[in-house]
């Protein structure tokens, strides 16, 4: 009974978990690499101590000699774990090994979270050997140890959210030029993030973090910093899983879906947060946050394919109620505008609902200008992502495939807000005296929603753009609509398909 317990386990493992640790281990680059940063801990260590001056009356060289192993430890986890994981994953997506990935039974969300909790395995082998040195220097003074283990959670998180990120672009359906591209932005984000995490590690160290665990100044920050680090992970897992699936599959179920729930929960927590602490600040974010979001989720949705295949539309409701929902979770290019479309109306909808009861509350955070921006950017992302449509189907339709549409749609944007500024500022040669000859060459520009005296012009002529895009793209929305229709057998009575993660 034991063997056969023993066996349900071992079967239960993810294989992916097993292969990737057990390269790990008998591979010498990890080993290499966990050496070598005890080894430059231990020197840097011994410097600072051999350097340093009178230790009894240097009552900052625990916290100082902290800080020096925190960025050694931090610089070399964010450029080995995600570069490690992500340069794996991106060799076996390949165009020379892309056969692994379609031979292979095993699921996209069991290749995707094998590779990550095996990379985590690692960085916490990482952390617990280079703890003890960090933990010494509470010996030093100056520091207390529940300062440290806060710092070490925050930069553990950090190298878990940017490993997930590192993931994300190694799944990306790119070529190489892309995904070179790609890699180096990643480099310059992981860069920012590295300074930017050392520099919090050292305000938090100096005001005394250890000292307000039982407060909520504490907890109250610390609650947002997780759910914003566990929404972020698990929207790029969730995107990566959905690029690893075959081009066939309903890839955009799982995504949709999180946002969906992501974006509820969110409401609801800032809701009650806005309530408890009288202050709609909480909310503000929320509805900004969900603003972008949406936003960028038309240019994805452009970049969708317009017709399904049998796999896709044999799992389509029969029953018209529950097709109509379906139809905003199902792969496609019209269903993706529908969802976003919906989402950023529920999100205005919801905002001023609880902008009418809030009287009491106070206007930090500006729910009325929040509510500006929340409008302004989906209708000029809209506007944005229909033109390019419209480009792309009409002008570039022997050059590029719809999924290239996102590219089109990013370079007009990037011309709105540019070409007319310069046109304006050789125009007037510079001598701007008023913001209203500014603000007037900035209409096609959805970042400028914050010049008071032009959001009303801004919104007009975002919103009949939008609608006036709408009105081109209408045959194109309308096709795909009516062709969300069954075909072939009911899924429980097709044959079982293997789940791929080809391409």
């Amino acid at each position: 009974m034991r063997e056969g317990l023993l066996g349900r386990l071992d079967d239960s493992v993810n294989p992916i978990v097993v292969k990737e640790l057990r390269q790990a281990v008998q591979g010498k680059f990890v080993a290499s690499v966990l050496i070598l940063l005890l080894v430059i801990q231990l020197i840097a260590l011994g410097l600072f101590l051999i350097s340093g001056d009178d230790f009894s009356n240097r009552l900052t060289a625990g916290r100082d000699a902290f800080m020096i192993l925190q960025t050694i430890l931090l610089a070399v986890c964010l450029l080995f774990v995600p570069a490690y994981t992500g340069a794996r994953l991106a060799f076996e997506r390949s165009d020379a090994n892309v056969d692994l990935l379609f031979i292979t039974t095993i699921k996209p969300v069991a290749i995707v979270g094998g590779k990550v909790f095996s990379s985590l395995t690692i960085t916490v082998l990482i952390f617990s050997a280079c703890m003890p040195f960090m933990v010494f220097t509470y010996w030093l003074r100056g520091i207390d140890l529940p300062s440290i283990f806060v710092v070490l959670g925050l930069a553990f998180l950090e190298v878990a959210v940017y490993l997930h990120l590192a993931t994300f672009v190694a799944c990306v359906p790119s070529g190489r030029v892309l995904k070179i591209l790609l890699a180096f932005v990643t480099l310059i984000i992981l860069f920012w993030g590295f300074v930017g995490t050392v520099g919090t590690s050292y305000s938090l160290l100096t005001t005394g973090v250890g000292s307000r665990l039982y407060s909520w100044t504490f907890w109250g920050p610390a609650t947002a910093v997780l759910i914003n680090a566990a929404v972020t992970i698990g929207l790029l897992f969730f995107t990566s899983v959905a690029m690893l699936k075959p081009v066939s599959a309903n890839r955009a179920l799982p995504v949709r879906a999180f946002i969906s729930a992501m974006w509820l929960g969110g409401l609801l927590f800032s809701a009650i947060v806005s309530s408890v602490e009288r202050d709609n600040t909480a909310l503000g974010v929320w509805g900004i946050v969900s603003a972008v979001v949406f936003s960028g989720a038309f240019f994805v949705a452009v970049s969708e394919r317009e017709s399904l295949g049998l796999r896709v539309t044999r799992r389509i409701p029969r029953n018209p109620g529950l097709r109509a929902i379906a139809f905003l979770f199902f792969s496609g290019g019209a269903s993706g505008v529908a969802w976003a479309a919906l989402m950023s109306v529920l999100t205005v909808a919801a905002l001023s609902a609880l902008l009418m009861t809030s009287s009491g509350m106070r206007e930090v955070g500006g729910l009325r200008e929040v509510r500006v921006w929340m409008i302004g950017l989906p209708l000029y992302a809209l506007a944005y992502s229909l033109s390019a449509l419209l480009v792309r189907r009409h002008l570039l339709r022997r050059w590029m495939g719809p999924k290239y549409t996102w590219g089109v749609g990013l370079i007009m944007l990037a011309g709105g807000c540019v070409v007319p500024f310069l046109i304006g500022y050789l125009a007037f040669f510079g001598n701007w005296s008023k913001t209203e000859e500014i603000g007037a060459w900035l209409i096609f520009n959805p970042f400028a929603l914050g010049v008071e005296s032009f959001k009303t012009t801004y919104l007009t002529i975002a919103g009949g753009w939008a609608l006036i895009a709408l009105a081109v793209n209408f045959g194109w929305l309308i096709t795909q609509v009516k062709s969300f229709r069954p075909v072939g057998p009911r899924p429980d009575t097709a044959a079982p398909e293997i789940e791929s993660a080809a391409v």
